[in-house]
């Protein structure tokens, strides 16, 4: 497996939240698709509305959702704003203070009531306080946080659903698609857009938007008039076939084991962070966490994880790490001894 990805060659790779890496076996799919446009050109095109059916239905098996409520776009930030379009003038919305930079930009550009929430260890139970005091239509996050990874709690997340059955949940998946399991109809959002170049492993220009019935209900909007709105103009298959690719490819090589594998991996990752004093302290306190940790640290500790061949990034106020199913425990234990080193 991890052949396939030649960057792992040249270094350890824990910037996958940053960007996954692109395989060989996509790279020469994409390669196929481009030998079919220059061999065809207009045949290629008249068949595009007929692949981008089957690329539906490949993401709506994926994550159990409809195949005629799941459509494709080029990024999260596209989809995202197409989304919020539909919504009522009038809506009520709850988002998070610090949240993907592009969800916050979404809001401000439109004239919603919006109030914030910080993130705090436990802060479904604050969205829930926030609810019994004011009357949100909408409530708009990240599945996964993508400076601190802090994973939203499903459990809690659906008692709220349960309760307040007219409000709307609109999630941003980019980091969590790819990275563990995802049955979009027994979940309680109603929309989910993410983008595939991260942890689907898909490479860029695609992403996907899936939207509930209870959306559809809620804000009165229509199947066809939604298609034609996203899928106006012409559409750029090469990316569009790599996220169908690449989920395949995942089925393929037994996902589940894949996550097992990365599960398992981001165990060791999390204790060894603890024991040398880097976990945040907010996620102590939670059930559940993503593979994407933020430690303190400034340039130096960049420049020296960087000189040690280690992919990293710096987000918020530290240095983020990330970790899909191609790291090993090797490379674990060589980030931590760097770390040590630093500090």
């Amino acid at each position: 497996m991890r052949s396939n990805f030649p960057v792992l060659n040249s270094c350890i790779y824990f910037n996958n939240a940053y960007a996954g890496p692109i395989s060989i076996s996509l790279s020469e799919h994409r390669k196929k698709i481009e030998k079919k446009l220059l061999k065809d050109v207009d045949g290629f095109k008249i068949d595009n509305p007929i692949r981008i059916k089957k690329y539906q239905k490949t993401i709506s098996s994926f994550v159990n959702s409809k195949e005629e409520n799941t459509f494709l776009t080029p990024n999260f930030s596209t989809g995202y704003r197409y989304i919020l379009d539909m919504l009522p003038i009038s809506s009520k919305i709850l988002a998070l203070e610090n949240d993907y930079d592009s969800i916050i930009a979404g809001l401000e550009e439109r004239n919603f009531n919006v109030d914030y929430l910080p993130i705090t260890s436990d802060f479904e139970t604050q969205i829930q306080n926030k609810l019994q005091e004011k009357k949100y239509t909408v409530i708009i996050l990240s599945i996964v946080q993508y400076i601190s990874g802090i994973l939203v709690d499903f459990d809690a997340l659906n008692k709220i659903k349960s309760k307040y059955t007219n409000l709307i949940i609109i999630g941003d998946s980019t980091q969590f698609l790819g990275a563990d399991h995802f049955d979009f109809g027994n979940s309680p959002f109603d929309v989910v857009i993410g983008s595939g170049y991260k942890w689907m492993l898909a490479g860029f220009g695609n992403a996907y938007i899936i939207i509930s019935e209870n959306f559809l209900e809620k804000t009165g909007n229509k199947l066809h008039l939604i298609s034609q709105k996203i899928y106006a103009g012409h559409n750029n298959i090469l990316s569009y076939s790599s996220l169908n690719y690449m989920i395949k490819f995942l089925i393929k090589n037994d996902f589940s084991s894949l996550i097992k594998l990365k599960n398992n991996l981001n165990d060791k990752l999390k204790y060894e962070l603890d024991i040398i004093g880097l976990l945040d302290p907010i996620i102590k306190k939670r059930k559940h966490h993503s593979s994407i940790y933020n430690i303190g640290g400034d340039k130096k500790l960049f420049a020296n994880l960087q000189s040690a061949g280690i992919r990293c990034s710096f987000r918020g106020n530290g240095i983020r790490i990330s970790a899909h199913f191609y790291n090993t425990y090797r490379e674990v234990d060589y980030l931590i001894k760097n770390l040590k080193k630093s500090y």
